[in-house]
């Protein structure tokens, strides 16, 4: 039924067109007719508000129907105006423009028709390519094309000619392009005569025809873009969901024409919406009307004019040269080319494709059309398809059969990159001069960064590129001689003149640029690090990366050239993989980043080179690099085969992934991790290979969490999501759960449209994640995005893989995008190390001064060394140390890998770096580019081209000088000593540019609006150090002191211009160019503050943004950074100008010295004195004195205390010094629940006068219960505290004392928590310190209820004033929570504070009662760690205890050894209770922890029970500065120490009693410190290497150094807990085993735990990895899924006809051919077709026989040609069947 309404529907169409026009298909021209037109064209540019700009253009149009099919044609005084002036009705023009004559452009010209259709042109040679593009664009206006030629069939579509209305699509040519065009015909209102007031008396009402184009379809298209951010659209709206448009563009045509002609009045309307910025709210405009109005048409009788010698010109396309551009006159659904058939059924299987993208849960993004694995992507017309959705158009433009094969030469400058104006292929003469001439400016300009910004430096620097750009090979070569020779110069300026024409010469991205760079390489003009800077840039700014430039750019970087050298050779071949991935392998970014519109794809895509030349080569080098064991290449390797990121990759690595070639863990995970360029690409193999990874239990975890940080970008199926989320139950390692957990959790969160498909399935999946928490520190994938105002957002990612031995990852990425600047780029911090404590320890070892470390003599009864003996532990060979970093910033990629050997090297480095130190040295860099350019260019109605240019340049600029002396600290002797003196001038500027225009070719005119954005920081210092141990000096003063300094600048300014093209001066500058300014400033300041001091600033500016109103409309982000760059991007962008500035001119002081004095005082003995805060006299800056007295206060009264002291001054230097004063310190004790501070604060001036401040308070604690939670809970908890503040004599006094408790309540709620109730059943159990009681006796010392009372007097204004502010921020924070009584009030000069936590819920109550009422807030969140900071438990630390909530107890982690559990560092619980027998708790030697002949430090701990509730342990410790010390342990101990407790060491004792302490006199820290406390023997060994409780039964230790390298009943401290069941002979499932494994075979020891000892060595079994098979099958398989494919999935093609004249119906013979992502098939016969303005009749499928060749084969693309030009090629060859569907008759 549908193809007879289809049939019917062409019928209508094809004879509604002698309705509608005339019986002679003359179409509204008659024969012997003239036409007299006013044309009346205008193209203005404008942003929201402001002037508008550009011009207008106006002509009589002659118009004379010669004979059917043929007009001649000419403009008569045509004439040109320019705008650039406030327009009160927007786009009206003005009456009194000044219209001047235009040359050439009224010329007789002839145009050639079919009906309405403009088939052709003929122009005089005389007129210019630009002239011809104006003319088409008029002639555009006048096309009306009323037959059924190309229309698109749908039933949808219709044409009545009886009612005169209608609406179809079609596509139709005019000077835009070759697109679909919607008509709609209908009758037009009767006020028409207003229109038209010269044809009011018509009998008969004229109809109203529109236009309206639609750019997602285009077959022909002339553009030229460059630079487009990966899903973003430009060319019509959207199809898919993840794709965002940020440029609307829309023409519009409305004609009113008689039934039998003439066409009266034609008005066409082209309009582009676009941000300057790329994203914003306010959008600029350009908009292009042409409108011909019909003043007369009569009896044409002169005679026919003569025409002169021209060209004829084959459609009305825009024109960029003389080529012509065949158009087939077909429909778009009988496209000529094969990639036109492939968009053909776009519509045709959408809903097949749309199943297939559910089921698979994947987006069609990215897609990397090369398989591993022969599989046919068909075409052409077929009839059953399967193909997956990979294999989808990117989008609709992909499909262009445009073809401009004039793609510049190697040696050619980037013409059409400048205006897309047509220009002569010549060199200007006055490029090079005019580039010196900029060089020279631009580096005189960057001597004085004050002028910057006004002189517009960085848009200068781009109009350098410019220049640069237009300029061939020859004059390139001519510029760089003359530039070169300053080089190598010591004048800075002439440097900088060097350096500046190197960055724009990368900048230019012309295949001459790339040619010179290449040279200067080869050469050896820049080399190393300046050469690795310069090549980095390339692949962001080549804008032609034809086949050829990407084999030079690899070739170059596998050159012997750059092989030698350092830097240059690593980011050379990362900068070439990452050009041919963008320009090659990824479809998506090779059509839409590079100017596929104007040359289509520069490489060919079906072209193999880079898997016949470019992999092939990598792939040798890597396997040569893993043979000779050279690290560095291979990760080298690695990291280029991933950034190349072709599917065949997986083929690559898939023998290491596999094992059959050994490679260590690291690089397989490095392998896994750099697959994330093709998982980006969302490739289903890569999918597959992941998943197959991560499921593997069987792998090394880092390989499986490498997998995870990348499948999700795969966007896995539901089914492996759902998969993976169940993972998180039951998966063996505990980082693979905590990853996935996290992955799903934060994907499922992820509000951007691009990612929807990966929200959506992970969003079915997360409720069936565990409940279980890991921590913050194994969060391996987080996804983190939030959205401002508008369009602006931002986005980041954070990835890592945990190390089992510290707790920085192995691995650790971090990502982050962010369009709130314009250009939404991916930036990428990343760092992997095979063993990241290993390499902080060689960091350390290499970068002291190496000494051997002391011997250890001393004999202990159980050392480390014997117990490895005894237990028969080995350790793992050290491996070498690899490691990696990565960034990608400001579109730069570099890359850096380290070895062993690299640091190796370290010690001679730093040596020659002292050296010139020692001698003095100087520092100049200058780095100028774009960090973000886009280019966007189209015709418009009018044939002028739209521009649309977008640029963040970006310079930074070092000069520095130093010199000075640094003595390094050794292991043994910490003491160093540094001495330096710097003089610095660091620059950092960055201009946001976004202009959106057109080129007037009438006047040569860019014609512009736009925005540019700017930043600056600037900063001029001489900085003089020094330090020693306990003072660091500083002293700091403006380098040029005389002089003001802008020290940061940003500004904002709108504006609109029209000026001459290729002008050599900014914008800014130019004094045609009209900033946007409105009536009112919203903000204005300038504030002057530092006066004080004698050091002045000064901030100065205004704003008309009303983003500025007040502070809370700036501060819209979730965070400080967010808030920053949310208030430099203006939501309502009107002009702004602010400026930071250092007054040098007005400042008396010139320089300031800071100084920091610091150290710990211990054992401290002072009476108590009362809270009393009297004042210091001794006021001097780093006074002895004055801390002695400051220690005294902070340390009355406390028993063994310990000081801690800070001592800090800064002094301004001038005629009028002045000296400002801090000094703290806090006191405590193991021994004394006591806490003191003291604090001073002090000004000495001269000119203000000399003031103080000091405080002292105190902390009462309660005495804590060590390990006993029943018993924690049963005690009172309170404490009381005081504070005294003296605020000077004019400022007053303040009292604080208060108390802490917790209430009767929150012991109750603790009670009935179940962690408590489990706790209680543990110690029933004599198990006192298992993870239940860990977090209730946490909670049972930490207070729920504060009260205060806080005392004033004599407070002065300017205190009062301050107190208000912080109460009014209080309410203002809390308001939703808040509730003030006003007419409750405390007496003057009191307040009371009264607070309650509910820690199990997370939130608190508080009452304050003050003078200005009573304030309550209710229901307060507060953080889930509360409990863990304000316990006080101890001896873990407040932060300590905080770091471990967040860290799962990694931060610091602890082991029990308990009455009858063992908790282990790891987290791993097991029943055990010890007996007689020794075991090993701990043993660990710091030559297994990566430190051998660094450190000699050895610890052993070992516990044994010789009575049931009765437990002794020995320690034994060794460190590496040659103290020792032995102790043995009794039951007794815990009571008293001096019972049960014998030490050995040769250690000093420094004090003893209550608080015993020896001292380590070479590192001047304590070696050991014990004391008792509540029942509880504790100690902390080796400067808190270790600490421990110990009760009598039960032993509890801290630790956290040597990770992963410990043994013991303890386990490994890796974070894992499945470590904890392997033992020195292997895995053993049972914990008794476990445990007996550690037991020593010595006198009284326990013979079942031998026995159970001895049973260990049978039952250990040894863990083994079996690796992943890449995505391999048997034959077999591969048999049963060909045997598959072969009974589903057979493809049956369509025979067509190919002939291009239509006649009546009947069979044709054609020879057919169909074309896959391989190969091009050819039958050998030809087969019966109907043509294809007939449909067939009764289809059979017929087998064919075809003969297939590599669709790279040029004869076969030859072939396949001539059958689309109706041809019939004779193929030989292998032959093999295909299925055709071939019809049995053709009609009509």
């Amino acid at each position: 039924m549908k193809l007879l309404v289809l049939a019917a529907l062409v019928a209508v169409v094809a004879s509604g067109r002698h309705g509608l026009a005339n019986q002679n298909n003359e179409g509204p021209w008659q024969t012997g007719k003239l036409y007299s037109y006013e044309v009346l064209s205008s193209t203005l540019a404008r942003l929201e508000e402001g002037a508008s700009t550009g011009g207008a253009f106006r002509a009589r149009f002659t118009v004379r129907a010669r004979a059917p099919g043929r007009l001649q044609a000419r403009l008569e005084q045509p004439q040109h105006a320019q705008i650039h002036q406030d327009l009160p009705n927007t786009w009206a023009l003005p009456a009194d423009l000044k219209y001047q004559d235009v040359d050439n452009l009224n010329q007789i010209f002839e145009i050639y028709l079919d009906g309405g259709r403009v088939k052709s042109l003929k122009l005089p040679t005389s007129v210019s390519l630009q002239n011809e593009n104006l003319l088409k664009g008029l002639i555009s206006a006048l096309q009306l094309d009323l037959s059924a030629h190309r229309i698109q069939h749908s039933v949808h579509d219709h044409l009545d000619q009886q009612t005169q209305q209608g609406l179809y699509r079609k596509m139709e040519t005019d000077v835009t392009g070759d697109c679909e065009t919607l008509y709609a015909i209908l009758p037009v209102a009767a006020e028409w005569r207003r229109e038209l007031p010269n044809f009011s008396d018509l009998k008969e009402d004229p109809f109203e025809v529109t236009k309206s184009r639609d750019y997602r379809h285009c077959h022909h298209r002339v553009a030229y873009h460059f630079g487009v951010p990966h899903g973003v659209q430009w060319t019509g709206t959207p199809e898919k969901p993840q794709d965002e448009q940020f440029m609307k563009q829309k023409m519009f045509t409305r004609i009113l024409v008689g039934k039998q002609g003439p066409i009266y009045q034609s008005e066409t309307t082209s309009t582009v919406h676009v941000n300057p910025h790329l994203y914003g709210k306010q959008k600029a405009e350009v908009r292009s009307k042409v409108v011909l109005t019909l003043v007369k048409y009569e009896q044409d009788n002169e005679a026919e004019w003569q025409v002169p010698e021209g060209r004829v010109i084959k459609n009305l396309l825009y024109a960029m040269n003389s080529k012509q551009v065949t158009i087939q006159d077909s429909s778009s659904s009988e496209s000529s080319s094969s990639e036109s058939h492939e968009h053909q059924h776009r519509h045709l299987h959408n809903h097949e494709s749309q199943q297939n993208e559910d089921s698979e849960g994947v987006d069609n993004l990215n897609r990397v059309r090369r398989s591993l694995r022969h599989k046919k992507h068909v075409t052409v017309n077929k009839v059953i398809i399967k193909r997956s959705d990979e294999d989808k158009s990117w989008d609709s433009d992909s499909t262009s059969a445009y073809v401009n094969d004039d793609v510049p030469n190697i040696n050619e400058p980037a013409y059409a990159a400048l205006y897309m104006s047509p220009l002569p292929r010549v060199d200007k003469k006055q490029n090079p001069m005019n580039a010196q001439k900029l060089i020279q400016e631009i580096a005189q300009l960057l001597q004085n960064p004050n002028n910057m910004p006004k002189s517009d430096f960085l848009s200068k620097f781009n109009i350098l590129v410019r220049v640069i750009a237009a300029m061939s090979s020859e004059q390139l070569s001519q510029t760089s001689r003359s530039i070169e020779v300053a080089k190598s110069s010591n004048n800075i300026l002439k440097s900088d003149m060097w350096m500046i024409y190197r960055d724009a010469v990368a900048q230019a991205g012309t295949l001459p640029a790339f040619q010179q760079i290449k040279s200067w390489i080869v050469n050896k003009k820049i080399q190393g690090e300046e050469a690795a800077q310069v090549i980095a840039s390339l692949p962001a700014t080549l804008r032609y990366p034809t086949k050829d430039v990407m084999i030079q750019f690899f070739k170059l970087a596998m050159s012997d050239e750059v092989k030698e050298q350092k830097y240059l050779n690593t980011t050379t071949l990362i900068a070439a993989t990452r050009l041919i991935n963008h320009a090659q392998v990824n479809n998506e970014t090779a059509h839409k980043y590079y100017p596929t519109h104007m040359y289509g794809r520069l490489a060919n895509k079906y072209d193999n080179f880079v898997l016949e030349e470019i992999l092939p080569r990598l792939s040798q080098e890597l396997q040569q690099a893993i043979t000779n064991n050279d690290n560095h290449k291979a990760q080298v390797y690695i990291k280029a085969i991933g950034t190349l990121g072709h599917r065949s990759i997986l083929d690559v690595f898939a023998p290491y992934l596999e094992g059959k070639v050994p490679v260590s863990t690291y690089l397989r995970a490095q392998m896994v991790l750099n697959l994330d360029v093709l998982a980006h690409e969302r490739d289903h193999f890569v999918r597959a290979a992941l998943y197959s990874i991560l499921r593997n239990t069987a792998e090394p975890y880092e390989v499986r969490v490498s997998a995870i940080l990348n499948i999700f970008m795969t966007r896995p199926t539901v089914a492996m999501m759902q998969a993976m989320a169940e993972m998180t139950h039951k998966d063996p390692s505990l980082y693979v759960r905590a990853a996935l957990k996290e992955g799903i959790q934060s994907a499922a969160e992820l509000k951007d449209p691009r990612y929807l498909t990966l929200a959506r399935t992970a969003q079915a999946a997360k409720p069936s994640l565990t409940k279980d928490d890991f921590g913050s520190l194994n969060l391996a994938k987080k996804f983190g995005e939030y959205f401002g105002r508008e369009e602006s957002g931002m986005m980041n990612v954070m990835s890592s893989v945990s190390s089992e031995e510290s707790l920085f990852p192995k691995t650790w990425k971090y990502s982050w995008k962010s369009r709130a600047y314009g250009y939404p780029r991916m930036n990428t911090i990343a760092a992997s190390f095979s063993n990241y404590r290993q390499f902080i320890d060689l960091l350390v070892r290499k970068m002291t001064t190496e000494r051997q470390t002391a011997p250890q003599s001393a004999e202990h009864k159980y050392s480390a060394e014997k117990i490895a003996e005894m237990l028969n532990i080995k350790h793992d060979s050290q491996k070498p140390l690899l490691a990696s970093f990565f960034i990608d910033f400001m579109n730069q990629q570099r890359y850096f890998s380290l070895t062993q050997e690299d640091m190796d090297r370290l010690p001679t480095l730093l040596g020659e770096f002292l050296s010139n130190l020692n001698k003095g040295y100087d520092i100049h860099y200058t780095k100028v580019f774009n960090q973000a350019q886009v280019s966007i260019m189209f015709p418009l109605a009018s044939g002028m081209p739209f521009i649309y240019k977008y640029k963040e340049p970006t310079v930074v600029h070092i000069q520095a000088k130093s010199k000075g002396q640094i003595n390094i600290p050794s292991i043994r002797n910490r003491e160093y000593s540094m001495k330096q003196d710097n003089e610095i001038q660091f620059t950092y500027a960055k201009n946001i540019e976004g202009s959106v225009g057109f080129l007037n070719t009438l006047d040569g005119h860019f014609v512009s609006a736009g925005i540019v954005t700017k930043h600056q920081v600037n900063a001029a210092a001489k900085v003089q150090m020094e330090a020693k141990p306990g003072e660091v000096k500083m002293r700091l003063e403006p380098l040029r002191p005389e002089q003001d300094t802008t020290i940061a600048y940003f500004s904002v300014w709108p504006y609109t211009a029209n000026q001459k093209k290729d002008s050599l001066t900014p914008l800014s500058l130019d004094p045609t160019t009209k900033v946007i300014m409105r009536r009112n400033k919203v903000m204005s300041v300038d504030y002057k503050f530092g006066q004080s001091t004698g050091t002045q600033f000064q901030l100065q500016g205004y704003s008309y943004s009303n983003d500025y109103r007040n502070f809370g409309t700036m501060m819209q982000g979730q965070d400080l950074l967010s808030n920053i760059i949310f208030a430099l991007n203006q939501r309502d962008v009107a002009m702004t100008h602010l400026n930071f500035r250092y007054i040098g001119k007005q400042s008396q002081t010139k320089a300031i010295a800071i100084t920091v004095a610091y150290d710990t005082l211990y054992n401290q003995k002072e009476p108590e004195v009362p809270i009393v805060a009297s004042e210091i006299e001794d006021v001097t800056p780093i006074s002895a004195t004055r801390r002695q007295e400051i220690v005294k206060r902070a340390v009355a009264g406390i028993k063994y205390a310990r000081a801690q002291i800070i001592d800090l001054s800064a002094t301004f230097e001038g005629p009028q010094k002045a000296e400002y004063m801090l000094t703290a310190a806090v006191g405590d004790s193991k021994v004394d629940p006591k806490i003191r501070y003291a604090f001073f604060a002090a000004r000495n001036s001269a000119k203000y006068g000399n003031n103080q401040i000091n405080s002292v308070g105190k902390l009462n604690k309660p005495v804590a219960s060590a390990l006993n939670f029943v018993e924690a809970l049963q005690k009172e908890l309170k404490a009381s505290f005081e504070v005294d503040f003296n605020l000077g004599q004019k400022n007053g006094n303040i009292q604080i004392k208060g108390s802490a408790e917790r209430t009767k309540k929150a012991t109750e709620e603790i009670q009935q928590s179940p962690w408590a109730k489990q706790s209680v059943q543990e110690i029933a159990r004599n198990n006192y310190y298992q993870e239940a009681s860990r977090m209730m006796i946490e909670m049972a010392y930490a207070p729920t209820h504060v009260q205060a009372s806080v005392s004033y007097k004599d407070l002065s204004p300017s205190v009062i004033n301050m107190t208000y502010q912080a109460y009014k921020a209080l309410t203002t924070y809390g308001y939703w929570y808040s509730d003030i009584n006003i007419m409750k009030k405390s007496a003057e000069g009191k307040l009371d504070f009264d607070a309650e936590a509910f820690y199990l819920d997370n939130y608190l109550n508080l009452n304050m009662i003050s003078r200005y009422g009573h304030l309550k807030m209710n229901n307060v969140p507060i953080p889930k760690t509360s409990a863990a900071a304000l316990s006080f438990y101890e001896p873990v630390n407040a932060y300590e205890r905080v770091l471990n909530r967040l860290t799962r107890q990694q931060y610091l982690p602890y082991c029990s050894v308990d009455g009858s559990k063992i908790r282990t560092f790891s987290n791993r619980s097991y029943d055990y209770t010890l007996t007689s027998s020794w075991h090993v708790v701990v043993q660990d030697n710091a030559k297994y922890a990566g430190q051998q002949g660094v450190s000699n430090e050895q610890l052993v701990i070992l516990a044994r029970r010789p009575e049931e509730k009765e437990q002794e342990i020995y320690v034994s410790y060794k460190s590496d500065t040659g103290n020792h010390l032995e102790m043995e342990v009794q039951p007794a101990a815990s009571l008293n120490l001096k019972e049960g407790l014998k030490v050995t060491t040769n250690a000093k004792k420094v004090s003893d009693g209550d608080f015993t302490m020896y001292w380590d006199e070479a590192i001047d820290a304590p070696l050991l410190y014990y004391y008792n406390t509540d029942g509880a023997w504790m100690f902390v060994i080796g400067d808190d290497r270790l600490r421990g409780i110990y009760d009598g039964q039960r032993l509890v230790i801290w630790a956290s150094k040597n990770r992963n390298t410990i043994r013991g009943v303890c386990g490994y401290m890796s974070g894992e807990p499945r470590d904890d069941y392997l033992t020195q002979y292997g895995i053993v499932d049972k914990p008794e085993l476990y445990a007996a494994a550690f037991a020593l075979n010595t006198e009284n020891a326990d013979s079942h735990t031998q026995q159970l000892s001895n049973q260990v060595r049978e039952q250990a079994y040894k863990p083994l990895y079996h690796f992943t098979s890449i995505l391999r099958s048997d034959d077999k398989w591969r048999q049963e899924m060909e045997s598959s494919d072969e009974d589903r999935s057979n493809i049956v093609y369509r025979a067509r006809s190919f002939q291009k004249q239509q006649g009546p119906c009947h069979m044709e013979k054609q020879v057919q051919y169909y074309q896959t992502d391989k190969e091009i098939c050819i039958s050998t016969v030809q087969v019966p077709a109907c043509e294809k303005h007939c449909r067939g009749l009764n289809y059979q499928v017929r087998p064919v026989q075809v003969v297939c060749r590599p669709a790279t084969d040029p004869q076969f693309q030859n072939y396949r040609n001539q059958i689309q030009r109706g041809e019939n090629p004779q193929v030989s060859g292998q032959q093999q069947a295909a299925q055709y569907r071939v019809p049995s008759s053709c009609q009509a």
